[in-house]
């Protein structure tokens, strides 16, 4: 019967009712308005206090336009009476005073000083009142007085129980095994009620402030997170700038700068004096990369032995003869010493042309100066004068080759730059253009200022140019315009200190790093320019 028992009481307990706390209901309390704050700004600074219990007041403060902590000092005024604030770390200051633990209205006055700049900032209060424990603490009293029907419910389950175990045979055990039944229920019981009393309807949780989206679709982000997110802003203004045409894109060498080397002859494949060039590899121009040894058939190597003997017999004859007419000199003219010398040397010059295709090689070269980007080739490897062997680029010599399917505007070029599929942007300079269409696009050609030393030829890129028409807008960095959920693109306001609104816009590129909104955003408005992307993701 004993076993019975403490089941019954929780029977009995659970069949009572539920009194929340003051404040409390059904519903989990909103995180976001637990604490009392109070907001303040000017036009340098803007400042956050926060109410924790027992009167202490966190004060976070941050420069207006950008966000961004101050660092300084702070002395409040409450009340009349000067107290100076305790810096935390920067942009974070803790204040402490009795009349915070007190309920009311609380106007305060604060003296901000950062650096050079100094102002005064005036927020108002609302210290709640303090929670009732005489209430708390006299809730099983009440609700036993106030729900009668659910006790009398109670006290018949536990009446059931005990007549149940009375009426059950009981079994005779050994005195060990009665003992530990007891105690095997106890913590049975006691588990139920630590798990009923770890209800939020029955003891008040610890307050949170975590980011989440309100019902109007704004964002509350406490400044805690703001200050972990890095959350910058940006107060706007309208500029005109350069319309902007957007077109794909790619890297290739500057064709001043880089080569191509082939050989002239078909031949066998031979290491340098350093063996072959490795890929990237430093070389110069007029080194030697390779060498390549002629190889021919039977057919054709027997008609150039033929061709080098007859040459040298030729030669035999002309040397005679020429040395004949200089020991006649003055019975013989000199022209025709001279035709004869001129016969002889070319001759010479005939044997030596085909002397390197007998037994010697040709010497592959550096055209330009750069770095070996393309290697084909092996030792012992048959190559012809059709294959490019190596492929040489100036890595600081760049282009990139766009196509413009847009060809009323080119004639008003402004300038260009270029996003690399990483986000860098790359500074352009017009060079030319093509007459001939590609694609159904004119081919257009940029160098690339200053390129970047991994910039890889081939990459795909998308380049920007700016054509002489007036555009007005806002420009902002491209960061700050992220895609909502529903697609559009949007930004994000700074409305107040906690506060961000997102705003749908139009934009239109400007460069590889800047855009212009064209539409939704108005003059003044601060928006989010440096952590646009995380409040997004804020649900």
């Amino acid at each position: 019967m004993r076993r019975f028992l403490p089941l019954a009481l929780i029977a009995c307990l659970l069949a009572l009712p539920v009194r929340a706390h003051e404040g409390h209901d059904d519903e989990a309390p909103v995180a976001s308005n637990a604490l009392p704050r109070l907001q303040a700004e000017s036009e340098l600074f803007e400042l956050v206090g926060v109410l924790q219990p027992g009167g202490l007041m966190l004060l976070y403060l941050d420069r207006w336009a950008d966000n961004a902590p101050a660092d300084g000092a702070i002395t409040v005024t409450i009340e009349g009476q000067e107290v100076a604030a305790e810096r935390l770390g920067v942009g974070l200051f803790s204040l402490r005073h009795p009349r915070l633990a007190r309920p009311g209205s609380i106007d305060l006055i604060f003296s901000v000083s950062a650096g050079e700049e100094m102002d005064l900032l005036t927020g108002t209060l609302e210290a709640p009142a303090p929670a009732e424990h005489a209430e708390e603490a006299h809730g099983w009293l009440d609700a036993l007085r106030e729900a009668p029907v659910l006790l009398i419910g109670g006290l018949a389950l536990l009446l059931g129980g005990l007549a149940l175990g009375r009426l059950s045979a009981p079994r005779p055990l050994p005195p060990m095994v009665e003992d530990e039944a007891p105690r095997k229920a106890a913590p049975l019981a006691v588990g139920l009620l630590m798990l009923l009393a770890a209800s939020p309807a029955l003891a008040q949780t610890g307050v949170a402030e975590p980011p989440r989206r309100m019902e109007d679709g704004t964002v509350f982000l406490p400044k805690p997170s703001q200050r972990l997110l890095a959350i910058r802003t940006q107060a706007t203004a309208t500029a005109e700038a350069f319309a902007t045409l957007q077109m794909p894109g790619g890297i290739v060498p500057d064709p001043n700068a880089s080569g191509r080397v082939q050989p002239s002859q078909t031949g066998r494949l031979e290491g340098g004096e350093r063996g072959l060039p490795t890929l990237g590899q430093r070389v110069e121009r007029g080194q030697v990369l390779a060498y390549v040894t002629p190889s021919y058939t039977a057919a054709e190597r027997g008609t150039l032995t033929q061709n080098a003997a007859e040459l040298d017999a030729q030669i035999a004859i002309l040397q005679a003869r020429a040395t004949r007419l200089l020991s006649l000199r003055g019975s013989v003219s000199e022209r025709e010493i001279q035709e004869a010398q001129a016969e002889l040397a070319g001759a010479r010059q005939r044997r030596a042309a085909i002397q390197p295709a007998l037994s010697g090689r040709e010497a592959l070269v550096a055209p330009v100066s750069g770095s070996v980007s393309v290697v084909r080739a092996a030792l012992g490897q048959l190559v012809d004068n059709q294959m490019a062997v190596f492929e040489i680029v100036d890595p600081a010599r760049l282009w990139v080759e766009a196509l413009a399917f847009e060809r009323t505007s080119l004639d008003n070029i402004a300038g260009a730059s270029a996003t690399l599929p990483d986000g860098r942007a790359l500074e352009l300079e017009f060079t030319g253009r093509g007459l001939a269409r590609r694609q159904q696009a004119v081919p257009l050609n940029f160098r690339v200022i200053a390129p970047p030393a991994d910039v890889d030829v081939g990459s795909p890129v998308v380049v920007l140019l700016r054509v002489r028409r007036n555009l007005s807008g806002i420009i902002l960095p491209a960061d700050a315009v992220v895609r909502s959920a529903e697609g559009p693109p949007v930004v994000f306001e700074h409305t107040s200190a906690e506060r961000f609104a997102p705003r749908p816009v139009r934009v239109q590129p400007l460069d590889g790093a800047r855009v212009v909104v064209t539409e939704g955003v108005n003059p003044g408005a601060r928006i989010v320019v440096q952590g646009a992307g995380l409040i997004a993701q804020v649900r």
